[in-house]
């Protein structure tokens, strides 16, 4: 997949919702049988909130099992949380994840996550890793950008969603729901994109934004935390371009890109 290249930038009104990273390793039956006492107390000075929690059932499966008279039985996961709750750390018995809702930029994130996971492996031992993803969710509300009077086609790029330039229909359109699925030199991609209707917690109006929901990841074996970090440092570059391929200059501009040497780390 050849992207073209751009300039890294930060910006300064970032559309970034939320940023995931999930590590999957083959079942550690400790974790599920005991409370992660060690790596709680290990970890708690920046994730002081714990609460345990059991993955549901689909439903459709959780009626046949109770019709079949059989307990239902789901996985525990343990959510380490910072005290403003915009970090969290869940832990279950086949994977770790790192979410946060205040990604300022890849350095702090991949910080806090060798953090995690350097206690992880002291503790747990994982044999290697099945699947790593990272994914990024960018959401483009005009007002909070001040561009509510550019259309989505002087926003969104026309090889993105080329009915956004249809002018016979294009100031009709309520929804758009796409996906595209891409496959890398190291991985996979699939980017759900579209736009969405969000209701705003301050004024309680309903806006149409544009959502960009990028999920990157490999179900290559990862042996050892190096091999890790040269899967995810691919990843995060391949989502800055993806973002800034799918996006034209206005859009760029109005989030007020900032040079990466201009903004400390």
């Amino acid at each position: 997949m050849n992207l073209p290249e751009f300039e890294r930038v930060i910006y300064k009104r970032s559309p970034l919702v939320e940023v995931v990273c999930q590590l999957r390793f083959p079942p550690i039956l400790k974790i599920s049988h005991q409370e992660p006492v060690e790596f709680q107390d290990k970890i708690r000075a920046k994730y002081p909130l714990f609460e345990t929690t059991r993955a549901q059932l689909p439903s459709e499966i959780s009626h046949v099992v109770q019709q079949l008279g059989l307990p239902l039985q789901s996985d525990v996961a343990y959510n380490l949380k910072s005290e403003d709750q915009r970090w969290s750390l869940s832990l279950t018995k086949d994977f770790i994840a790192l979410t946060t809702s205040s990604y300022e930029r890849y350095e702090q994130f991949k910080q806090r996550l060798e953090e995690a996971l350097e206690i992880f492996e002291d503790i747990y031992q994982p044999s290697s890793y099945t699947r790593i993803g990272l994914r990024y969710q960018d959401l483009i509300i005009r007002s909070k950008l001040g561009i509510e009077n550019k259309d989505w086609s002087e926003l969104i790029a026309k090889h993105i969603a080329s009915e956004l330039n249809e002018p016979n229909f294009s100031s009709s359109i309520q929804t758009i729901v796409k996906r595209l699925a891409l496959k890398t030199e190291i991985g996979h991609i699939n980017l759900n994109h579209g736009l969405v209707n969000v209701k705003e917690a301050q004024g309680g109006s309903n806006e149409i934004a544009y959502l960009f929901d990028a999920d990157f990841y490999t179900e290559q074996k990862i042996e050892g935390n190096g091999n890790v970090w040269d899967v995810l440092n691919q990843f995060n570059q391949f989502a800055g371009r993806l973002f800034r391929w799918s996006i034209t200059d206005t859009l760029h501009y109005s989030m007020q890109p900032q040079s990466v040497e201009s903004v400390s780390a």
